[in-house]
């Protein structure tokens, strides 16, 4: 199970956007590959998440043939080891902890120990 999750709301605590908070947008996992283009493991380095209104870039986009040169923003991906989730609950960046409820693995805040994923 993942620590963060798309859609989660999230605050940066290490970086040039330290304290921001914002909604994920994508979570981006990186793969070592083999000869054979299959997955092996995991890339700890490439796991990363790209959070709205957090590390945005300008990017200068050449003239084209019937289009004008223009500067655009982007949102650049963070590793996921630079945010962390905010409870829902208590409003608080904290750590995640796993409980098992109903046979499924449940995210629980460490803080106030309450469920953050929504029981259906």
């Amino acid at each position: 199970m993942q620590r963060i999750k798309k859609g989660d709301f999230v605050q940066v605590i290490s970086g040039n956007d330290v304290g921001l908070r914002g909604q994920v947008e994508d979570v981006l996992k990186d793969w070592y590959i083999d000869r054979h283009h299959r997955r092996i493991r995991r890339n700890p380095n490439g796991d990363r998440v790209r959070v709205e209104g957090v590390n945005v870039r300008k990017k200068h986009k050449k003239r084209a043939q019937n289009k004008l040169g223009e500067i655009v923003e982007i949102r650049v991906p963070i590793h996921v080891s630079n945010v962390m989730l905010v409870c829902p609950n208590c409003d608080e960046a904290t750590r995640v902890n796993y409980h098992e409820e109903d046979g499924k693995k449940v995210r629980v805040c460490k803080r106030c120990g309450k469920p953050i994923d929504k029981t259906s």
